[in-house]
């Protein structure tokens, strides 16, 4: 052998080398003392070395090498020597020759060395008997047959599951390839022994090892019937663990099973045997039986033996069904109701066994909550499908039990029952009983309640006690309904239906939870649509006004749901209405609850704005009666208002109350109580001066913004004036001056209040005059509340009443401040941005006042025509000795601000002109320039200065005319000379010279040649006053549409009495000396007569819809012709309906002023604005004026809108003067 080896190592370059162990040499001489006698490390290196020259070197005898290797497998030895020579003995057996006694030496090794190491034995026989395929001669080797190791093997397998699998696998394919040649005794024993190790075995390779090794008798038909049973029951075990690869080899076995004609009909059988009473085993075999199901009638893989068996032991599955022990378990469950749904649809379930009470019971003790719903489903549906008049109380119990699980169609099955057999009607025997059985099986849902509901409308009918009936009445209140979308709508039909002995009785009952309270007031609202209901609808509306009295302070959640219905009362004569909530966008916002303004819904929040509730739904708001309600005193409802502000209560509570009690507030007629009224005011004066009750605590607010809202709840107190004495409203004034200094942004909404306060407290205004100036001058200095200061001067200018106690440094305080803001505009203009006009952008800007906004260069532009406005209006107000004394400080700052800008040169010639004429702006319009075309006029023309002088003299008399075109007017005198002077000496010339002197430096005649008439027209052309056209639109009661508004010939007495004192009513044919703002002069197209106004600088054209012409469409569209262009409009309201921007749609219509009756004599004025326009004006959140007021504060707001549009829609405008200045200096330049 030696020297085979030798040979071999030498004959082959690539022989094995010797390799240095420690220092010594490996060779062929050392190789066999190594192996024997040499260390552990020696010998794991030289059986490496074997290895590695028997994958990589021809050797001659294999065997003969594994010799001398094999007693290191010997279990004395290590673990890692061991584990090298057994990979030497895989090479050995792998590259050995297949012969026979090769064979069985090695096999006898395997007996000697590893049979007790399970592992190493199975791995090394796979590779002996190429994977168990080759076991002829170990069966038959007669010291120890094959069997006999399998046998001993598997009566000790190693607890390693790993080590079990590989053991079953390698058994299973020996039987697979080699089940003939094992006795028939030894595979009887051998099966028996592998369902016994399958029963208890885990691992799923392990099973699916063992399953094969079943598989394999049954397919060779070996297996006796006694152990089908055991085979049936293993498999259903194995089939609840839900693996994939086990369940795919359990369903080839079983469709082994159920095709062979030797076990079909025993494995059917055994199946409902387990299923009837085993547990562990009962999922598998009713899956099993699924599959018999599934093959029923088809024959393509089966032939007829299923059904041939299902239709001869069909019969035993229901039985073993109704007494399976594991009905509770899930997944049995489930597959039952997946065999009962297959019997159905397969008709294999006769009538008996359909009116079989154990079968019934059965599915009754199911819990189908843990069945798949679409497998439910389908069952309840095919129970239902076939239930007959004997069946019907089983599915109708059924389906009671799972109600949860229910169709639609079924729970009307069953209901159903309920309704036609009448079971909860007051007639019906125990109908009570029923009634809580109902409620109790399918609990308070919207079909119970229909029940219910049809039961009780039928009793009502047909009892005459009222006793039963009121048990119906505590069915209808549990709680568990309060949730359904169609319990409000039944409420509401049990109130319209109820005798009042009844109502008595129910509201009697009422709950006072805040869920519940929706309901009555949903109802309260579906009561009110009809004024037949007047009786009932006062009965709940009390109900819910004492609740909130007693919820106020405990239950805050229902407190705001009656406080929701009760802020949107409305009045209307004797009556009151409910309507939907507006005017409060600024109120909410800083409250910090206007979602639409920016503000985030916290989930602490019991209430924001807007907010849709289904309990008050605008439909029935907008529909409510007027004659339905009778109640005209909420006093009561106005003492919890009040007990909220003066003790706080809570955040939600108190903000509510405050963000929504104006709108209300302005209704005096329903607060009668002057007390209350006189409480209400002075709790907010003293909040306003931040006095709060000591539990106050804002949430997520500041003060100032509480502040900010008081003062807007402020705008309904005008309604009440004549109730308060002078201490009251100084009071209320002093108060608002208080909070106008404590913040800037207290500062819009406190300067709003007192401009109306200017007309409607004037008395008061007039004593805190000199503070408030004072406040202006010096406290406020933020850009926001220029515009309101602005406009709280010019509302001052217009109220001589107010003004005549002022002293000299009160007048210079009021120009300053004018003044400021000329510096403020001209400084920031260069810096701010050209905001861009969208005339198709047809939305409504809701922003609050107090809300940040850009100022852009219009706004500035704006500031600025108001800022000298201010100073022209205020000057203009003065005496001639009281100019004189004002004129050099007024000039002084118009110097400051630098004479080379035009806006103040123009300015400063007309203050100056105005020192000495009381009303140099008469002459508004161009000249009659006729007269200079007229050869009896000899005309000629000078530049004087900074005006354009033109006389003209009479050749036959002693008359010239003499006319002064200046920037800020146009002058014109008539001259006449003494009797004694004749006409020939009266030329120009002479009339100049006689009044300015012949050698005047200033005077510089002026050529008029076509180029410099054509200058001069376009000046002529340029008006000397600020001109606006405002259109004046009445809404008549009820109307809706464009026409019919545009249609109106007159409106109620109050709005022509209104524009009786808008302005002066002058004849539109033929007029010269007004400005008409395009209205036809000549034949009377848009009417005789329109509404004018007129101040030394100012011209108002008042486009009145109602005088223009009526009666045809083309009347209609004329109107909107002026209408629809014009920048500002009044609607004055009187439709009942909650006004609508664009009503009149116009991409030219940028403000809206619209003017709603409200309390007695006072009217409701707001501002509708387009989209972008700032939220300047002092109307911009509702106020509330007295009717004698309205004219002259209406005519005011409107005029300043007006100019805001010319200016906001162009970027370039100028003052009238400006122009005409640029136009004189135009002329000059062309005179050179």
């Amino acid at each position: 052998m030696f020297k085979s080896i030798s040979k071999t190592f030498r004959s082959k370059p690539i022989a094995v080398q010797p390799t240095v162990v420690g220092t010594d040499l490996i060779n062929q001489k050392d190789l066999v003392a190594t192996l024997k006698t040499g260390s552990t490390s020696a010998r794991i290196a030289a059986v490496r070395q074997l290895t590695s020259s028997i994958r990589t070197v021809s050797i001659s005898s294999i065997p003969e090498l594994w010799f001398l290797a094999k007693q290191n497998l010997e279990l004395s030895n290590s673990d890692q020597l061991r584990l090298e020579t057994f990979n030497l003995f895989l090479t050995c057996i792998e590259a050995s020759d297949h012969s026979t006694p090769t064979k069985m030496a090695y096999y006898k090794d395997i007996l000697d060395y590893l049979a007790s190491d399970t592992d190493y034995s199975v791995q090394s026989l796979r590779l002996l008997t190429n994977d168990g395929r080759d076991l002829y001669d170990l069966l038959i080797y007669q010291p120890y047959p094959f069997f006999k190791y399998i046998w001993s093997t598997l009566n000790n397998l190693p607890k390693r599951e790993e080590s079990q699998t590989e053991f079953a696998l390698f058994l299973a394919n020996c039987l697979k390839f080699n089940f003939n040649l094992f006795e028939s005794k030894d595979l009887a024993n051998l099966l028996s022994k592998v369902l016994d190790l399958a029963t208890l075995a885990t691992n799923i390779d392990t099973l699916t090892a063992y399953f094969q090794i079943i598989d394999t008798y049954i397919s060779l038909g070996c297996v006796p019937p006694s152990s089908v049973r055991d085979i049936v029951g293993i498999l259903g075990k194995a089939k609840q663990l839900g693996n994939v690869q086990l369940d795919h080899t359990i369903d080839g076995i079983l469709v082994a099973l159920l095709s062979s004609p030797n076990y079909s009909l025993l494995t059917f059988v055994r199946c409902t045997e387990i299923i009837g009473a085993e547990e562990k085993p009962a999922y598998g075999c009713l899956a099993f039986v699924r599959t018999y199901l599934d093959y029923y009638r088809d024959t393509s893989k089966v032939s007829t033996l299923v059904t041939d068996v299902l239709e001869t032991a069909g019969g035993l599955l229901v039985p073993a069904i109704a007494s399976c022990p594991a009905l509770t378990q899930p997944g049995v469950a489930n597959a039952i109701c997946s065999v009962v749904l297959s019997l159905l649809n397969l008709g294999l379930l006769s009538q008996q066994q359909l009116t079989d009470a154990r079968f019934w019971n059965c599915l009754i003790a199911i819990d189908c909550g843990s069945v798949d719903r679409s497998t439910v489903a389908e069952l309840f549906d095919r129970l239902q499908a076939v239930a007959s008049p004997l069946s019907r109380e089983h599915t109708v119990r059924l389906f009671e039990k799972n109600r949860d699980v229910l169709s639609e169609s079924q729970l009307d099955y069953v209901i159903d029952s309920y309704s036609s057999e009448l079971r909860c009607v007051a007639i019906t025997e125990n109908w009570q009983q029923n009634c809580e059985a109902l409620m109790s099986t399918f609990g308070t849902t919207d079909k119970v309640l229909a029940v219910l509901e049809l039961a009780f409308f039928e009793s009502l009918d047909i009892c005459e006690r009222r006793e039963p009936l009121g048990h119906y009445l505590d069915f209808f209140l549990n709680d568990g309904f309060w949730s359904l979308a169609g319990y409000r709508e039944t409420l509401a039909k049990i109130l319209l239906r109820v005798d009042e002995q009844l109502l008595e009785l129910l509201v009697a009952k009422f709950p006072s939870a805040a869920a519940f309270t929706q309901h009555v007031v949903y109802s309260l609202l579906v009561l009110c649509q009809s004024s037949r209901n007047t009786r009932k609808a006062g009965a709940i509306f009390d109900y819910l006004l004492k609740l909130a009295s007693s919820a106020i302070s405990t239950d805050h959640d229902t407190f705001l749901t009656v406080a929701r219905l009760m802020a949107r009362a409305r009045p209307a004569d004797d009556y009151i209405h409910f309507v939907d909530v507006c005017d409060v966008d600024g109120l909410c916002h800083n409250l910090a609850r206007n979602v639409g303004t920016g503000h985030t819904r916290d989930e602490s929040w019991k209430w924001q704005y807007p907010e849709t509730l289904p309990y008050l739904p605008r439909e029935l708001l907008e529909s409510c009666s007027h004659r339905c309600l009778k109640r005209c005193d909420l006093s009561d409802w106005l003492e919890l208002v009040v007990f909220t502000l003066e003790t706080f209560v809570d955040w939600e509570v108190y903000s509510f109350m405050l963000g929504h009690l104006c709108p209300q507030l302005a209704y005096s007629s329903l607060f009668p109580s002057h007390d209350q009224i006189l409480r209400l005011l002075r709790t907010l004066c003293h909040q306003l001066q931040l006095r709060f009750p000591s539990s106050f605590r804002p949430v997520a607010v500041s003060k100032t913004d509480v502040q900010v809202a008081l003062i807007r709840t402020l705008s309904a107190i005008p309604a009440y004036r004549a109730i308060f004495s002078r201490t009251e409203e100084d009071l209320l004034i002093s108060s608002v001056i208080s909070a106008l200094k404590s913040w800037d942004k207290t500062g819009i909404p406190c300067l709003h209040f007192l401009i109306v306060s200017c007309y409607e407290f004037s008395a008061s205004i007039k004593r805190f005059l000199g503070p408030i100036l004072s406040i202006l001058q010096t406290r406020l200095s933020a850009a926001a509340t220029a515009a309101p200061i602005l406009d709280l001067l010019f509302s001052l200018s217009e109220l001589p009443a107010l003004i005549s106690n002022l002293t000299t440094e009160d007048y210079k305080r009021i120009f300053a401040i004018a003044f400021k803001y000329i510096e403020y505009s001209k400084d920031s203009f260069q810096y701010k941005k050209e905001h861009d006009v969208d005339y198709l952008d047809s939305s409504l800007d809701r922003l609050p006042s107090t809300q940040s906004f850009e100022v852009s260069q219009q706004l500035l532009l704006f500031l600025t025509a108001m800022s000298y406005r201010a100073v022209c209006g205020w000057f203009l107000k003065l005496s001639m000795d009281q100019r004189s004394q004002l004129v050099d400080f007024i000039n002084k700052n118009l110097v400051a601000l630098g004479l080379e800008d035009t806006k103040n040169k123009v300015h400063y010639e007309a203050i100056n002109r105005f020192v000495t004429a009381d009303n140099s702006t008469r002459q508004i319009f161009a000249p009659d320039t006729e007269i200079e075309q007229d050869k009896d006029y000899d005309t000629c023309h000078w530049l004087h200065g900074d005006g354009l002088l033109t006389v003209a003299s009479h050749r036959h008399t002693p008359k010239s005319l003499l006319t002064l075109r200046r920037s800020t007017a146009i002058d014109r005198f008539e001259v006449r000379l003494p009797a004694q002077h004749t006409h020939a000496s009266l030329r120009p010339s002479f009339v100049v010279s006689a009044l300015l002197g012949a050698q005047n430096a200033d005077l510089k005649p002026l050529e008029m040649d076509d180029q410099v008439r054509r200058s001069v027209a376009v000046m002529d052309r340029i008006p000397v006053v600020n001109l606006h056209k405002i259109g004046v639109v009445y809404i008549g009661p009820g109307q809706t549409t464009e026409k019919d508004i545009l249609s109106n010939q007159f409106g109620s007495d109050a709005y022509e009495a209104f524009l009786t004192r808008l302005g002066k009513l002058i004849r539109l044919r033929g007029c010269r000396d007004y400005y008409v703002g395009g209205l036809d002069t000549q034949n009377d197209q848009d009417g005789e007569y329109t509404v004018h106004h007129h101040s030394p600088v100012t011209h108002v054209c008042f486009h009145v819809t109602t005088m223009m012409p009526h009666g045809t469409d083309d009347a209609v569209s004329s109107k909107k012709r002026h209408i629809g262009n014009d920048f500002v409009n009044i609607y004055w309201n009187d439709s009942g309906e909650p006004f609508l921007f664009h009503k009149i749609a116009s991409q030219f219509n940028f403000m809206s002023i619209v003017i709603e009756p409200c309390a007695e004599r006072c009217y409701r004025v707001k501002i509708f604005r387009k989209a972008g326009i700032p939220a300047i004006f002092s109307t911009t959140h509702f106020k509330l004026i007295s009717e004698h007021n309205l004219p002259s504060y209406v005519r005011n707001v409107s005029t300043l809108c007006g100019q805001f549009c010319e200016i906001w829609t162009n970027s370039d405008w100028q003052f009238n003067w400006e122009r005409r200045y640029r136009q004189l200096q135009t002329i000059r330049a062309r005179a050179k």
